[in-house]
Parts: structure tokens; sequence; C-alpha cells
């Protein structure tokens, strides 16, 4: 095990807990609260929330710090059962980094569906039936699996580069780098071969993350532009579709500001000479095994008949006997 600090090793753990208990609370009261209301969107949300779960399995099974070596950066396995064995060390950090791609990927087909609702309605069902479910389970693995090749492709080390991170390692660390799992990026004072591959690596991330972050101003845009038109709709069915709106916005700028912005900054910073060792285990790290608790909290907050729940459980507010909510939403969803 490599210790980094107190908050590096413990937040992450807590982080992960918390997930287990809030994730299946949601589940809940998906399933309770929203049966006849949503329709089949609640399967997405259900669908968001497990793969919450795996996610923080993820980060429980293969913790992950980041160490920066001059003009270049390495990530690598802490502790966990793979920590031992270097090839099966290397595809648990590929994959634990690949979730990142995939949380994406889960935001993606969540913004198709609420643009397909308010633009082919007519279209929605099939997203839900087993060609519309192959396809969206394809595309979701599609991301794991691209992430994961680049990393192991382009940032894996070869012997060159476990040189020039040694006496990194052994200084900060005090462990000798040989027998870590890792990946890492070198942008210069290496070979032609390993700046050109680390160069090639990020830049294939940089430009897989920036088309996720398009794809959601460009479809959030026309969901928000249609819904300000809403000739063809009812108030109740644009305040509720404004509801579910605003909750994936949430949502979307969870991995925005937990993920994408932090990986950035990790990546390039080297490149300046720009040691934020202290930033990418203090912050991006601690932020990044947070999304799984933190994604349902959103949505449970947003939602007024998820959040009313809960306050009714936590005794903050009274029970209400009314069906109003009921009837309003129930005629938003109707597939």
């Amino acid at each position: 095990m490599i210790y980094v600090n107190w908050y590096h090793h413990n937040m992450p753990k807590i982080f992960g807990v918390l997930s287990f208990i809030v994730n299946p609370l949601f589940i809940y009261l998906v399933i309770t609260r929203s049966r006849s209301q949503m329709g089949n969107y609640r399967y997405l949300l259900i669908g968001f929330a497990v793969f919450d779960m795996v996610y923080s399995t993820a980060e429980l099974l293969t913790p992950i710090a980041v160490l920066n070596s001059g003009y270049g950066f390495v990530t690598f396995i802490t502790e966990g059962p793979f920590f031992e064995n270097l090839e099966y060390g290397l595809h648990g950090v590929s994959t634990r980094c690949c979730f990142v791609s995939m949380s994406y990927a889960v935001l993606i087909i969540h913004f198709v569906y609420r643009y397909l609702i308010l633009f082919y309605p007519q279209h929605v069902d099939k997203m839900l039936q087993p060609l519309g479910i192959i396809a969206m389970f394809l595309f979701f693995s599609a991301h794991g699996a691209f992430w994961t090749w680049i990393c192991e492709e382009c940032l894996a080390p070869n012997d060159e580069i476990r040189d020039i991170i040694r006496p990194a390692f052994q200084e900060v660390h005090h462990v000798n780098s040989d027998r870590i799992s890792l990946l890492t990026g070198q942008y210069r004072n290496a070979s032609d071969y390993v700046v050109y591959k680390s160069w090639i690596g990020i830049s294939a991330l940089t430009l897989f993350s920036m088309y996720c972050m398009t794809v959601y101003f460009v479809l959030g845009y026309q969901i928000m532009r249609k819904m300000n038109e809403s000739c063809n709709m009812t108030h109740i069915s644009v305040n509720l579709n404004r509801q579910l709106f605003k909750a994936l916005v949430a949502q979307t700028c969870i991995p925005m500001f937990a993920s994408f912005l932090p990986t950035i900054i990790a990546w390039y910073a080297p490149i300046f000479l720009i040691n934020l060792t202290w930033w990418n285990n203090y912050v991006c790290n601690i932020a990044l095994s947070a999304f799984p608790l933190i994604d349902p909290i959103v949505v449970i907050y947003f939602i007024p008949n998820y959040k009313n729940t809960l306050l009714v459980w936590l005794k903050l507010r009274k029970p209400k006997t009314s069906f109003t909510t009921t009837s309003m939403i129930s005629t938003a969803f109707t597939s």
C-alpha cells in the first residue's frame, strides 16, 4: 500500500459507503414514488443509480493517486486486490479511469431521451425496447472500451518511463516504481517514441471528452429552446420537463467539474512544469470519488416527489395528503 494522505486514503471510502446507502434509497424512491408518473424514464434513472454503485465499487477496488514528475504525470494504484500484480494492476487502473468516459455516455443517453421526449415522442419507446437497450449498451461499452484502449496503448509505461519516474517515486513515496501499476504521460525529456505516444494518448482523451461536452451543450440548447417555445405542450408538461431538465443539467455539471476540468488540469499542467500533485490527490481524486454520491442527491433535490418524501422521513416536513402532483405529472409521461 502507498499512503498518500488522510483525505486521499479515507474520503473515497467514506463516499463509497455513502453511495451504497444513498443510491439504493434513490432506487426505492424512483420505484415507489414515480411508477405512474414518469413512465419508462424511471428505468433510466434506476440504471444511472446502478452505474453509480458500480463506479463506487471500482473506486474502492482500485484507488488511484497522481504524481507529477517534471514534464510528465503518473497515475498509479495505491492499494487493493490488484496492487501486487503489475499486469492485473494495469488493467485495473485503465478500467478505473474508463469510468470517466462511461459516466459521459450515461449522461448522453439521458440527454437523447429528453430530446426525443420533446422532438420525437413517437420514438421514445424504441429506446427501451430490446434493440434500443442493446444499442445503448453498445454505446456505453464503446465509451469505456475506447478510453481503456487509449490508456493501455498510449499511456502504459515501458522501461524508459520507469527509469524517468523512479527518482520522483523514491523521493515522494519512498517506493520502487518498478513494482507499481501505473499510467503515465511524458511530454519532454524522453525519447521521441515516448513523447509522441503520450501526446497521441492525451490528445485522443481530450478530444473524446470535448466531443461529450459538445453533445451536452448542443442537445441541452435544443431542449431548452423547445421548452421555451412549448407550443404544443400543456403548462403542466412544460413544468415537469423543466424540473427534469434542471436535474439533468445539474447531473452534467457534476462530471464536468468533478471529472472533465480536474483531468484536463492534471494532464496539461506538467507541460508548463506546474507541479499539481497536491491538487490531484487532495481535490481531483476525491472529487472523482464523490460523483456517485452527489449524483442521486441532485436528482432527489430537483424532483419534488422524491425530495418531499425524504423530508417527511427525516421529520423535516409534515406529510400531506394530496393527489395534485400525481395527476399533474402523469400527463407528461404516458409511455
